[in-house]
């Protein structure tokens, strides 16, 4: 703002009926179209009166502090409402105004230190409710993350779980041979394996999702997707799309990140995703090898 205009803007500043502000025009270039403003600074004042408005009238004046204030109290300065001006007062302003008048000193007093107790008690609300706002924000938040599906490799235990990892995106999921067959330590190379392919996964920005099971306990669905060459086995599946592909190699680093990477371009061939497949519920592992077996 030019220096004189910024003096008078300070001193109208109380003043209601003026109002002098800086609109930046590469900003705001609708608005300066709107009034035709070509160079810069330019000047434009807005009158507001009873009969309309007028807007955006040029200032073709001096730009110096003298200048502008005798074009502001000639042209801009309005009633204000008091005691020596009430036809500036709204309606409201001037029965408060004239109750006012009639009080005494004490009272006039009295009623000014109750009006600043409720505001003191407005303000205190207010910043009673603003920190409400900002708890049940954070609130909000934390629920939210209530629902929000850990972006892990997690045990797929039961179709709802299946459905609430993988609705949205593409999942591997990982068919490991049963306790029985390979025992924990084997079981816990698989998952150290699938980890391994899963990280680099995430780090490389790929939104896929890993999941794990136990081969044998979905023996409906591991016939209906064609597993029966035995596990470990890996496919990946995309609900959305209803297509599944297989990975035909071994399960170790290279080749399943190798699936992976063929599959996000394209290079693995699909099959349509057998209708109404449904993930029974299975018991999550304990990380320990199963009991032994009676033999009767």
């Amino acid at each position: 703002m030019m220096p004189d205009l910024e003096k008078v803007a300070t001193e109208y500043k109380d003043r209601r009926s003026v109002r002098i502000a800086e609109v930046n025009c590469d900003n705001e270039k609708t608005l300066c179209g709107k009034y035709g403003v070509q160079g810069f600074p330019s000047l434009k004042a807005f009158k507001f009166r009873s009969g309309g408005r007028k807007d955006g009238e040029d200032f073709n004046g001096g730009r110096d502090y003298n200048a502008i204030k005798r074009y502001v109290e000639k042209n801009l300065l309005a009633p204000e409402c008091g005691l020596e001006d009430k036809d500036g007062c709204s309606p409201e302003e001037r029965k408060l105004l004239e109750e006012s008048e009639k009080m005494s000193n004490k009272d006039r007093n009295a009623k000014l230190d109750e009006m600043k107790a409720e505001i003191k008690q407005a303000q205190d609300a207010v910043k009673k409710l603003n920190n409400d706002i900002k708890q049940l924000t954070s609130d909000i938040n934390i629920v939210k993350a209530g629902g929000d599906k850990p972006d892990r490799l997690v045990q797929l235990i039961n179709d709802d779980e299946f459905r609430g990892h993988c609705e949205t995106r593409t999942c591997i999921l990982s068919f490991l041979p049963h306790i029985l067959d390979d025992g924990a330590k084997k079981r816990n190379e698989h998952l150290k394996v699938i980890e391994a392919v899963f990280k680099k996964a995430k780090s490389n920005g790929h939104p896929v999702g890993f999941m794990w099971l136990q081969g044998g306990d979905q023996f409906e669905m591991e016939e209906k997707l064609s597993l029966q060459f035995g596990f470990p086995a890996v496919i990946a599946i995309n609900l959305k799309k209803e297509r599944y592909g297989v990975h035909r190699g071994t399960l170790d680093e290279a080749g399943v990140s190798g699936f992976l990477s063929s599959m996000m371009v394209g290079r693995v061939p699909l099959s349509p995703l057998p209708k109404g497949i449904k993930f029974s519920k299975s018991d999550p592992w304990d990380g320990k090898d199963a009991a032994p077996q009676s033999d009767l």
